[in-house]
């Protein structure tokens, strides 16, 4: 009995450790899908993050519940449903990873709608401008192309006064480096989460092998 309770603790903590990568998967799609008005790809890529996410926390709390019952049956069925989780899992990363930079270049195409907005109302930019250390959409040229000179913000540290103060990098440059690294950090974060899911997976097998021996005891 002492076996299963240790087992039990291991998918316990398994679970846990899921299930918080699961919350961050999710929460990662839904700030993406929220503060940006994206398109269809990128409303794609937010929403298979929280489908990654949202899946591991359903069959997670399966197998916690299967775990605390131990129940046979219950579990098996956990089991072969985590597989299969698992698998449309991984092909959902190997596009996201495989697709890196075309997904990058989309979600970077909220900047566009930022530039227009810059276009009439100056100041738009400024955001990614002080964030990011750049300028104009794709160069200062942009400014000089609609008969204006580049901001304030285009300049290292606000300074106009120098020449070689003016930063030539573009925006949409640097956006989608952002979006390349950021997806890149969580791509990491879902094969993580695949990964405690084949140990669980694992371990799971194991319990259900004590779970049986532990009734097979009972009856003598």
């Amino acid at each position: 009995m002492a076996s299963t309770s240790s087992v039990k603790l291991i998918v316990y903590a398994l679970d846990v450790l899921c299930t918080l990568l699961a919350l961050v998967l999710i929460s990662f799609g839904i700030y993406v899908a929220v503060s940006y008005n994206l398109n269809e790809i990128g409303e794609l890529t937010a929403y298979a993050y929280v489908g990654l996410g949202a899946a591991a926390l359903l069959v997670v709390l399966w197998g916690y519940l299967s775990a605390w019952r131990e129940n046979v049956c219950c579990t098996v069925t956990f089991i072969i449903f985590l597989c299969l989780v698992i698998i449309a899992q991984f092909a959902v990363v190997y596009l996201l990873v495989t697709q890196e930079k075309t997904v990058a270049s989309n979600l970077a195409n909220a900047l566009e709608d930022t530039w227009e907005e810059e276009l009439n109302s100056p100041g738009a930019m400024s955001l990614y401008q002080n964030w990011f250390q750049c300028c104009g959409r794709g160069s200062p040229q942009d400014y000089i192309v609609n008969e204006r000179l580049p901001p304030e913000t285009c300049f290292r540290n606000h300074d106009k006064s120098k020449p070689e103060n003016l930063i030539h990098t573009g925006c949409r440059v640097e956006f989608e480096n952002y979006w390349q690294h950021l997806t890149k950090i969580f791509n990491i974060l879902a094969l993580v989460l695949i990964g405690f899911e084949l140990l669980l997976s694992v371990i799971s097998c194991r319990l259900c092998n004590s779970i049986r021996n532990d009734a097979r005891r009972s009856y003598f």
